[in-house]
C-alpha cells in the first residue's frame, strides 16, 4: 500500500488497535505518532492499516501542535 506522510492509519498490535498519524516514512516501515506529544514510533508497514473515511476526521491532536 502506499502511504503518505500526514496520513491517520489504524495500528494493529495483537488484538489492539490504534490511530496514529504518519510523521515519516521509511524503507520497511513508517515513524507514526500515536499521542499529542512530539515523539513518533517506527511501525511496520504489515501491521498499518489504511482509513478509507479518514476524510472525515478533520482535527487531531496526533503529534502535538504543527
Amino acid at each position: 500500500m502506499n502511504f503518505k506522510v500526514g496520513e491517520l492509519i489504524i495500528y494493529q498490535n495483537g488484538d489492539s488497535y490504534e490511530i496514529g498519524k504518519i510523521k515519516r516514512l521509511c524503507d520497511d516501515g513508517a515513524f507514526v505518532f500515536y499521542h499529542g506529544g512530539s515523539t513518533a514510533s517506527k511501525t511496520p508497514y504489515d501491521c498499518m492499516h489504511k482509513l478509507i473515511n479518514a476524510y472525515c476526521i478533520t482535527e487531531t491532536t496526533l503529534g502535538g501542535a504543527e
